[in-house]
């Protein structure tokens, strides 16, 4: 495997543990629109998809009330920030993948806003060099164009960069956008494991140290054969 140069992440269950944020603003747009709750955090993981209409329409919502659901939780999302947190290895991690000189950044269908909001409240803009969030790119993941449209904004190749997400349609955007893939399986992901090996991303990790093992030992491989 080549060198790698930049590393992009995802935010949602890779840098933020957001996913009951997520599913409690879901369930409050479904009440507010007279569909009914989300029953629980499971239901919502077993049926969560992107691009979210896509979604939407596994649940049921006409094409009409699909922006009306999307206003809804926009609406009720800010109520639950409290409990958003990020994952405790994030920051020693990016210090240290910027330490190797890899340039990084952010692929995120959350909402930009909420996107540089999170970015700003936990102190880890300094770190990336590029942040593509849902309103910066007319296609969202499992399309390859966000992940394409930021490796020209940081200057990287695909074949020297790495894709890290934590959904079955990150690894299959990352695959399209001809990167190496990590997927990344938490108790707090999105999708369960057996999910993400079937779409056969280059490596399966646990959390970001191991993505940081993973990238040195690639880069030092190619140094040694280089020497």
């Amino acid at each position: 495997m080549r060198k790698i140069e930049s590393v992009i992440f995802d935010m949602s269950g890779v840098i933020l543990d957001d996913i009951y944020a997520v599913w409690k603003a879901d369930s409050d747009a479904f009440e507010a629109r007279g569909m009914g709750k989300i029953e629980n955090i499971e239901k919502f993981r077993e049926t969560f998809r992107l691009p979210i209409y896509e979604y939407y329409k596994v649940m049921g919502v006409s094409e009409n009330m699909m922006p009306k659901l999307q206003e809804e939780f926009r609406r009720a999302y800010p109520k639950y920030g409290h409990r958003i947190r990020i994952f405790p290895e994030v920051k020693s991690v990016l210090r240290k993948l910027e330490k190797e000189k890899i340039s990084l950044a952010i692929v995120s269908n959350i909402p930009s806003l909420f996107l540089l909001e999170h970015i700003r409240r936990f102190g880890i803009g300094k770190f990336f060099n590029s942040v593509t969030g849902q309103e910066d790119c007319e296609e969202q993941k499992p399309s390859p164009k966000p992940i394409l449209v930021t490796l020209e904004k940081i200057n990287s190749k695909p074949e020297h960069s790495a894709y890290v997400g934590d959904m079955k349609e990150d690894i299959m955007a990352g695959k399209r956008a001809g990167v190496c893939t990590f997927a990344i399986n938490r108790a707090n992901s999105y999708h369960p494991s057996w999910r993400l090996k079937r779409h056969n991303p280059d490596f399966l990790i646990s959390d970001l140290n191991e993505l940081l093992i993973i990238v040195k030992m690639i880069n030092y491989s190619n140094s040694e054969r280089l020497s």
